[in-house]
C-alpha cells in the first residue's frame, strides 16, 4: 500500500527548500538546502541531507544522512549559506553536485558514487586555463546533460531595479541575465560561455518575459526535444517557466507554473498564504508532470518546507499554473479519516497578515498568524480575529464529526466551510479555550465527494490550531 503523502512532503520538523527532484535507478531524490526551525541562522545554515522515496511510493521519504557537510566546504565563513544545489550524473557514471554560497562568486562541486551521497569535495567551475571563473556570481546552478552527452550548467542572480548602493560606481557580481556555459566533460572546466539565457527584471522590455523577469532559481529540463528553464521571477513567490529549441535560446515565456501564494491561479490578487521567495524543479512521476516548490512558515521568509504539485497541461502540451494544495504527491485527495497536523494546510489568511511577501531578516510574529514548530509540536500560532485556515483536498466519506484541537484564553467561534473560504457552513460552534490543548468537536451533515475544507475562527484574544481530526 502506497504512503499516504502531505504538503510538505517531509516530515514537519525539516526544512529542506530550493528542492531539485531527480530520479536515479528507482528512487527520487530531492537535492535541497537546509533551514533550521525559527529561522534565526537566515537563509540556508545546515548541511546538504539527502531524502529519497521509492518511484512507486513517493511518500515514503527517508533520510540517507548528510550529503556534503558545511565543515568539506572551503573558505565557508560561520554565518556564509550554503545555498540551493543541483545534482546530475556525468559521463563517468559519478553523481557531481553543485552549488554556490551567499558570500562567494565562484559555483563549487562535489563528486560521490552514489546519487545518496556521501559527497566529496571536487573544485571550483573554472576557465580553460584553469582559473576559478568569477566575472559574475554562479548562484543557484542548475545542470542540464543533453542526450548527446553535452553538459550545460545555468547560474545567475538579477536584482531587479536600481543597483544597490554598495555597488554603485563598482563593477556589480550580477548579470543583467541568467547565463549558460557548456562544460567538459570533467564536470567543471568550461568549454563554451557564458550566454545570456533569460532576461532580468530591468532588461525585459520587448522581449516577452515583461512581469515575470528572472530572479535567481535556474533548474533546466530537456522534455520531448524541447529545452525548459524553470526559475524564480522577479515576483519572488512564482515558479515560471521558458522553452527554446536549443539549449541556449532564444527562449520564448511560457508562462508560470506556480506560486506559493496563489497569485495569479485563475486571476487570483489575494495571497492565500504568508509568502516569500520560491525555488524548485520538474519531475516527471507516473501519473503526470509535477512542480517541486518552497512554502514559508514562522512568520519568516527564511524557514521554508519543500512541497510538490502536479501539473496540468494547457493545449499546446505545456504546463499550466496549478494551485498550492495539502495533498501534493498524494495523487489524488486525502481521506477524510483519522486526524491531520493543522500544519498540512495550504491556506492560512487574516486580515492581520500583511499582503505583501515576506523580506529578507524580517519577521511578524507579534502580529500574524504563521505556521511554528515548538520543541516536538508543531501548530499554527497566533491566531487572531478573523483568521480562516484550508486543506486541499479531502475525500468525505461518512463522517459525523469534525474535531479542532486548539487552545488560548477566552472565548472562540469555529465554522467549517465546503469548497470556498466563504462556501457553505456544514459546522459551527463556540467553545471556551484554556492555555491547555482541548479538542472542539463540531456536529457535520452527510457529505460525500471530494471538497476543500476551510476553518474560520472567531477570536478577541490569541490562539493556537494544532490538528483536525474526523469521526
Amino acid at each position: 500500500m502506497k504512503t499516504k503523502v502531505m504538503n510538505p512532503y517531509l516530515p514537519l520538523d525539516e526544512y529542506i527548500p530550493d528542492g531539485e527532484p531527480r530520479i536515479f535507478g528507482n528512487r527520487l531524490y530531492v537535492y535541497g538546502s537546509h533551514d533550521f526551525a525559527g529561522g534565526e541562522k537566515n537563509y540556508c545554515p545546515g548541511d546538504y541531507m539527502i531524502w529519497s522515496a521509492p518511484l512507486d511510493d513517493p511518500g515514503n521519504w527517508t533520510c540517507g544522512g548528510v550529503g556534503f557537510a558545511r565543515a568539506q566546504c572551503p573558505e565557508l565563513a560561520p554565518e556564509d549559506a550554503m545555498a540551493a544545489p543541483d545534482v546530475v550524473q556525468g559521463p563517468d557514471k559519478r553523481y557531481y553536485l553543485y552549488f554556490n554560497t551567499n558570500m562567494q562568486r565562484v559555483c563549487r562541486v562535489a563528486v560521490s558514487d552514489s546519487p545518496g551521497g556521501p559527497f566529496s569535495y571536487y573544485g571550483t567551475v573554472q576557465k580553460p586555463d584553469g582559473t576559478p571563473y568569477e566575472d559574475y556570481k554562479m548562484f543557484d546552478p542548475g545542470v542540464l546533460v543533453d542526450e548527446d552527452g553535452r553538459i550545460y550548467l545555468y547560474t545567475g542572480f538579477c536584482m531587479p531595479g536600481p543597483v544597490p548602493e554598495k555597488y554603485r560606481n563598482l563593477p556589480s557580481p550580477f548579470a543583467a541575465t541568467s547565463l549558460g556555459f557548456e562544460l567538459a566533460t570533467d564536470m567543471k572546466t568550461i568549454k563554451d560561455g557564458p550566454y545570456p539565457v533569460i532576461p532580468g527584471g530591468n532588461v525585459t522590455e520587448g522581449t516577452g518575459f515583461e512581469g515575470h523577469g528572472f530572479y535567481e532559481a535556474s533548474s533546466p529540463r530537456k522534455i520531448g526535444g524541447a529545452y525548459l528553464m524553470v526559475y524564480s521571477s522577479e515576483l519572488t513567490h512564482e515558479l515560471a517557466y521558458a522553452s527554446a529549441e536549443a539549449p541556449f535560446g532564444p527562449y520564448r515565456y511560457e508562462g508560470v507554473l506556480i506560486s506559493n501564494a496563489d497569485l495569479g491561479f485563475c486571476g487570483n490578487t489575494r495571497p492565500v498564504m504568508p509568502f516569500g521567495n520560491n525555488h524548485g524543479g520538474l519531475v516527471k512521476l507516473a501519473d503526470g508532470w509535477y512542480i517541486f516548490y518552497h512554502r514559508q512558515t514562522h512568520a519568516i521568509e527564511c524557514c521554508r518546507q519543500g512541497c510538490a504539485e502536479k501539473l496540468a497541461l494547457r493545449g499546446d502540451g505545456l504546463f499550466a499554473q496549478t494551485e498550492i494544495t495539502s495533498c501534493g504527491l498524494n495523487g489524488g485527495p486525502l481521506p477524510a479519516e483519522g486526524s491531520y497536523n493543522a500544519c498540512y494546510c495550504c491556506h492560512l489568511t487574516s486580515t492581520a497578515i500583511m499582503p505583501v511577501r515576506l523580506k529578507p531578516g524580517e519577521h511578524r510574529r507579534e502580529t500574524e498568524p504563521y505556521i511554528f514548530e515548538d520543541g516536538e509540536e508543531h501548530y499554527i500560532a497566533n491566531i487572531r480575529a478573523d483568521a480562516v485556515v484550508g486543506f486541499k483536498y479531502f475525500l468525505f466519506e461518512n463522517v459525523g464529526e469534525l474535531g479542532l484541537t486548539l487552545r488560548g484564553n477566552g472565548a472562540v467561534g469555529v465554522c467549517a466551510r465546503l469548497d470556498r473560504p466563504d462556501g457553505r457552513p456544514v459546522g459551527a460552534a463556540r467553545e471556551e479555550l484554556t492555555p491547555e490543548w482541548k479538542t472542539c468537536r463540531l456536529v457535520l451533515p452527510e457529505i460525500s465527494g471530494i471538497h476543500a475544507l476551510y476553518i474560520e475562527f472567531e477570536t478577541e484574544g490569541g490562539m493556537d490550531f494544532k490538528e483536525i481530526a474526523f469521526y
